[in-house]
C-alpha cells in the first residue's frame, strides 16, 4: 500500500470511527487465517491472514462498524429496515505469484477503493433477515478505477449458539479495472508468453458465500467462511484466467472471535 493510499485509509477509518467514543458500543474482535488464490484468476492458491472488528450499537441497535480482512463496511442509520454507511476495500497488487508466466507480466497497481453501502432489509420471524444491497466504490488514489456490487443475504440463528449466513453476489468492473488485472498489453506479452488481451469494463464475477457463526464459551466464538465466485465476461476470456489460470475462484476461512 502506498503512502497515499495509507494517509487515505487513516482518513476514513477516523470518519466511520468517530462515532465509536460513545458508551455501551459492543465490540467483536477476531484473528484467523485462510486460503485464496494468489492472484485473481489463479490456478494457485496460499495462506493469508484473517481479521475481524466489529463495533455494534454505536448510538443505535441498528448502527454498526465492521472492518473484515480487506474490506469495511458500515451501517448508521437508526433504522430497522434500511441501511447507509461507508464501504471501503484494500486491492492487493498482482506480484510475485506463482505461476511463472504471470509472475513476468508487469505488477499491478494496488487500490483503496472506497464508496457507499445502501441497504434494506426484511426482518423475517425467528430473528431471521433477508436483505438486499447496493455497494459502489471507487479508488480514491484514482489509479484502478471501481467496482459495483449487487447483494443479497440471508441471516439465521438456531440452535441458541449458531448462526447462519449465505448470500449471492454480482460485481461489475470499470474499464480502469479491467485495464488494471486483466489486459495483457504487447510488451507484457513479449515478457510473459501470454497473448495480447484489452479487457473492457463489465461484469467481473458472480458468486456465492456463506459463514457459520458457534459461540461456544461465553464471550468467545468461531466463525467458518466459504466463498465461491465464477469469473466471467473479459475476466474469464483474459490469458492471466483462461490459459494458465481458473475461472472458478474459492476461498475459505476460519476465525476465532472475542465479543465484549
Amino acid at each position: 500500500m502506498s503512502k497515499k493510499q495509507l494517509l487515505a485509509l487513516v482518513a476514513v477509518l477516523g470518519v466511520v470511527m468517530s462515532p465509536l467514543s460513545v458508551q455501551g458500543v459492543e465490540w467483536t474482535v477476531g484473528l484467523g487465517g485462510g486460503v485464496a488464490p494468489d492472484y485473481e484468476g489463479s490456478e494457485n492458491y496460499e495462506l493469508v491472514p484473517l481479521w475481524n472488528l466489529r463495533a455494534n450499537d454505536l448510538y443505535d441497535p441498528n448502527t454498526y462498524v465492521q472492518v473484515l480482512g480487506p474490506k469495511l463496511n458500515s451501517n448508521f442509520l437508526p433504522d430497522d429496515h434500511l441501511r447507509l454507511g461507508l464501504s471501503a476495500q484494500y486491492v492487493a497488487k498482482r506480484d510475485d505469484v506463482e505461476n511463472d508466466k504471470v509472475d513476468r507480466l508487469r505488477s499491478t497497481d494496488d487500490g483503496l477503493l472506497v464508496g457507499a453501502l445502501l441497504g434494506y432489509d426484511f426482518k423475517l420471524a425467528g430473528n431471521r433477515v433477508w436483505g438486499f444491497e447496493f455497494d459502489p466504490r471507487w479508488d480514491i488514489s484514482d489509479e484502478i478505477g471501481g467496482l459495483f456490487t449487487l447483494r443479497s443475504h440471508y441471516i439465521a440463528p438456531f440452535g441458541g449458539a449458531w448462526q447462519f449466513r449465505g448470500g449471492v453476489e454480482t460485481t461489475y468492473a470499470s474499464e480502469d479495472y479491467m485495464d488494471e488485472f486483466f489486459t495483457i498489453n504487447a510488451a507484457d506479452s513479449a515478457r510473459s508468453g501470454l497473448s495480447t488481451y484489452d479487457a473492457d469494463a463489465g461484469f467481473k464475477y458472480v458468486g456465492l458465500n456463506a459463514s457459520l457463526t458457534y459461540r461456544f464459551a461465553g464471550n468467545w466464538s468461531t466463525t467458518g467462511l466459504l466463498r465461491y465466485t465464477r469469473l466471467v465476461g473479459d475476466a474469464a476470456d483474459s490469458p492471466v484466467t483462461d490459459d494458465v489460470g481458473d475461472e472458478n475462484q474459492a476461498f475459505a476461512g476460519l476465525l476465532v472471535n472475542f465479543s465484549f
